[in-house]
Formats: C-alpha cells, sequence, structure tokens
C-alpha cells in the first residue's frame, strides 16, 4: 500500500479530505487498511493466542 503524507490549512479540511477518500475507496481497500492496522507484528505470534482460545472449546466439545 502506498503511504501519502498530506497537509491542510484545518482540521475540518483534514476531515473533509479523509471522509472524500473513504467514499471513493471499495470495501477490500478498506478492509485491507483494518486488517494492516490490527494485524500483530510478528503474524505467529497471533496464530498461537488464537489457537490458544479456540483449542480448550474445541476439546471440550469432543467428550
Amino acid at each position: 500500500m502506498e503511504r501519502v503524507v498530506r497537509t491542510f490549512e484545518t482540521h475540518q479540511a483534514a476531515d473533509e479530505a479523509d471522509e472524500a477518500r473513504y467514499r471513493e475507496m471499495s470495501g477490500n481497500e478498506k478492509l485491507r487498511i483494518l486488517l494492516e492496522l490490527i494485524a500483530a507484528r510478528n503474524p505467529d505470534e497471533a496464530v498461537i493466542q488464537r489457537s490458544a482460545r479456540v483449542y480448550p472449546l474445541a476439546q471440550s466439545g469432543e467428550s
């Protein structure tokens, strides 16, 4: 993803530019940005944490 820095005279002008940009973006682009923001720095760590939360539930259902 290309990162762009923009400057504005007022906060309102910046907010309006952000809103216009988000209206132009597709759902996939918005999702990609969201995932980039919340993704763990170490993807393997995220997998381990999710597995630790899910595995005990799956294990108790097998009885």
